[in-house]
C-alpha cells in the first residue's frame, strides 16, 4: 500500500492551481516541521527547494527522521511544494518551566500560509509537558502556540491554514482557540493528526466555539493519543500497516490516490484504551492526576535521562511497574493504571522505545539477516507477537530482579485487581 512518499511521488508534479490543498498535504507540512533546519529561522526564509539544495536539514537520531528526511527531500523536488517558502522556523526546550515547543510558517503557493507546530519530541521535558496536560489547565507550549498563531498572523494578510501531528494538533487547536476574533476568521481550516483534545474548560470556551467547524481531525484505527480529553467529533479514521501505538507514526497511514485509505471506526482496542482513560479523568481529582505525573517522573529523574532514547526498554517498563507499586499514587489511579498495563502488550508500549532509538536488539536478530534490513515498524510488530507468545507461556525461569532507580526497596503491591 501507499504512504506519503508515494503520493509525493504521484502527485508532485501537480501544483495547487491545478488541485487544491488536501489532507495529504498538510500531513505531509505537519511531518516536516519534526526536522530542524539551518538558516529557517529567519524573516525572509528559504523556498524548500533552497533548503534542499544546501542540505539545510540539521541531522537526527532517532529512527523517523530518515523517513521524515526523505518525505521533505521529495517535497522540495516537487512543483507541489518546491517554492513554498519556510520561515521563522522555532524551536525552544525550557527545562525550568517545562516545555517543548516548536513551530514554523509555510507560505505556499497557492497565497495562504500553513503553520506547522510540531509534536513532541525525543526529550524527557517534551514528554513531561504532555503529561502535565492531564491536570494543568493549560501547559507552556499552548501558551507559546497562541503567541506565535498572533505573531505569524501580523506577518501578511495571507489566509491561515493550522496542521500539527501528536501534540501539534492539540497546539494547533488550542492557538486558534486563544487568538482574537479577527485572526480566527482569517483560518480557513484546522488539521490535527492524532492530536490530543482539549480539556474541559478549553472545549467550552467561547473561543473554541468559534473555530470548532474549522478542525479537520484524522486518527489512526487504534488511536491512543488521539482519544485524549474532549477529542474532535467527527473524526476520520485512517488505516495504519502498523500495530498499537506504532500507529501513530503517519508514516504508516495508508493512501489510496489522492485520499487517506479510511476505516469505518476505530477497533476495540482503541475503544477500552479511551474508556478506560476517561473514567480516570472523570473519576479523579486535578491533584490526584498530579500526583501520579510527579511520581512518574520523579522516577525517571533517578535514571539522569534527558532524551527518551536514554532509557532502554527493560528500565521503562521497569518504571512504569514501580509507579503502579506506589502508595502516594492514589488507588483508583493504581486500578486505572493496571487495567492500561494490562493492554500494554498488545498496544506495543513495551518496545516503544525500541522504536525512538531504532536500533537492533541482539536479541530478537537471532543471526537472520532479515532483521538488518528490516524497518523499526516491522521489528516492534515482530517483537510485539513474541511478547503476547512468552506473556501466554507458563514461566520456566526465575524471573530477574526488578531495578529500582531510586536505590530504594521495592514496596508491596496493595493494589486491587484490575
Amino acid at each position: 500500500m501507499a504512504n506519503m512518499l508515494d503520493y509525493m511521488v504521484w502527485r508532485g508534479d501537480i501544483p495547487f492551481s491545478a488541485v487544491p490543498w488536501d489532507a495529504i498535504d498538510g500531513l505531509g507540512c505537519a511531518t516536516i516541521s519534526y526536522l530542524d533546519f539551518h538558516g529557517a529561522g529567519g524573516s525572509s526564509g528559504w523556498t524548500l527547494e533552497e533548503l534542499n539544495r544546501i542540505d539545510a536539514i540539521q541531522e537526527g537520531s532517532t529512527s523517523s527522521f530518515a523517513a521524515r528526511k526523505e518525505l521533505f527531500i521529495k517535497m522540495a523536488e516537487s512543483t507541489r511544494f518546491a517554492e513554498t517558502r519556510m520561515h521563522h522556523a522555532i524551536a525552544l526546550t525550557d527545562h525550568e518551566i517545562e516545555m517543548q515547543f516548536s513551530a514554523m510558517c509555510l507560505d505556499l503557493p497557492d497565497g495562504t500560509t500553513c503553520i506547522a507546530f510540531r509534536g513532541t519530541d525525543n526529550t524527557i521535558v517534551g514528554w513531561r509537558e504532555d503529561f502535565n496536560m492531564a491536570y494543568q489547565t493549560r501547559v507552556p507550549a499552548q501558551e507559546a502556540a497562541t503567541l506565535y498563531l498572533t505573531r505569524a498572523a501580523e506577518l501578511s494578510n495571507r489566509p491561515l491554514r493550522l496542521v500539527g501531528h501528536s501534540k501539534g494538533g492539540n497546539l494547533a487547536v488550542y492557538a486558534s482557540a486563544c487568538v482574537s476574533k479577527k485572526i480566527q476568521k482569517r483560518i480557513e481550516s484546522i488539521w490535527s493528526y492524532d492530536g490530543p483534545g482539549m480539556n474541559r474548560e478549553m472545549s467550552q470556551s467561547e473561543g473554541f466555539g468559534r473555530i470548532r467547524e474549522k478542525i479537520r481531525s484524522y486518527i489512526p484505527q487504534t488511536s491512543i493519543i488521539g482519544l485524549l480529553m474532549d477529542y474532535y467529533e467527527p473524526y476520520t479514521v485512517v488505516h495504519s500497516e502498523a500495530s498499537g501505538i506504532s500507529q501513530h507514526d503517519p508514516m504508516t497511514w495508508q493512501i489510496y490516490g489522492p485520499r487517506f485509505e479510511t476505516l469505518e471506526t476505530i477497533d476495540h482496542t482503541a475503544t477500552v484504551v479511551r474508556d478506560t482513560l476517561h473514567e480516570w479523568l472523570q473519576n479523579s481529582t486535578p491533584e490526584q492526576r498530579a500526583d501520579f505525573v510527579d511520581t512518574l517522573f520523579r522516577l525517571v529523574h533517578t535514571t539522569k535521562a534527558t532524551k527518551m532514547s536514554d532509557l532502554t526498554s527493560e528500565k521503562l517498563r521497569s518504571l512504569l511497574t514501580m509507579v503502579g507499586n506506589r502508595k502516594e499514587v492514589n488507588p483508583e489511579t493504581r486500578r486505572v493504571f493496571n487495567r492500561l498495563m494490562a493492554q500494554a502488550v498488545s498496544l506495543g508500549f513495551g518496545n516503544v522505545i525500541d522504536l525512538v532509538r531504532g536500533r537492533k536488539d541482539d536479541d530478537n536478530s537471532d543471526g537472520n539477516d532479515e532483521w538488518e534490513t528490516m524497518s523499526p515498524e516491522k521489528r516492534i510488530e515482530m517483537k510485539t507477537a513474541r511478547a503476547k507468545e512468552t506473556k501466554e507461556k507458563p514461566a520456566e525461569t526465575k524471573p530477574a530482579e526488578k531495578e529500582i532507580p531510586d536505590g530504594g526497596k521495592e514496596e508491596k503491591n496493595d493494589r486491587a485487581d484490575p
